[in-house]
């Protein structure tokens, strides 16, 4: 599995449109207490990088929490399988889950609960999940011999 960077383009992938126009308006404006609209000062900070750089802590940290884990991709990386649950994570902490009318089933929410399962499951998971690349093929023995080892000919 090749562990790529975690971008913000990424945690972006799975906010839809109309989500990420909502945010692009919001993270340029702020609210006072007093109510009105203020502009963001210059120096304020995107909170999607932050939170983006907190879910990818969260995830490295519960892959070095594996006791079978002996390596761990390059800074600001994740396993490619990661990328998908970490960006849902991301969505949720900066939008939460969009309300849906009673008695629909609610495919956010179930998968924001596949992403908590996968996160958590990290420090469980047999070692070859998080190798950079795959183990090679098993290849066939080049002889007939009995298990392809010369020393065991008879």
């Amino acid at each position: 599995m090749p562990w790529i960077e975690f971008t913000a383009d990424l945690a972006k992938s799975r906010f839809s449109q109309r989500e990420l126009d909502v945010y692009n308006e919001v993270a340029n404006a702020e609210y006072p207490e007093e109510g009105g609209e203020a502009v963001v000062p210059p120096d304020a900070a995107d909170r999607l990088p932050i939170i983006r750089d907190q879910i990818l802590a969260e995830f490295r940290g519960k892959i070095m929490a594996n006791p079978a884990v002996r390596y761990l991709g390059p800074p600001g990386t994740l396993p490619d399988w990661c990328i998908g649950p970490a960006a849902v994570l991301v969505r949720y902490a900066i939008i939460g889950i969009p309300p849906v009318p009673e008695g629909m089933t609610d495919p956010r929410r179930d998968e924001y609960n596949d992403a908590i399962k996968t996160r958590n499951s990290l420090t469980s998971l047999n070692a070859s999940a998080f190798a950079e690349t795959e183990a090679p093929p098993a290849t066939s023995p080049a002889s007939s011999a009995v298990g392809g080892d010369p020393y065991l000919r008879f």
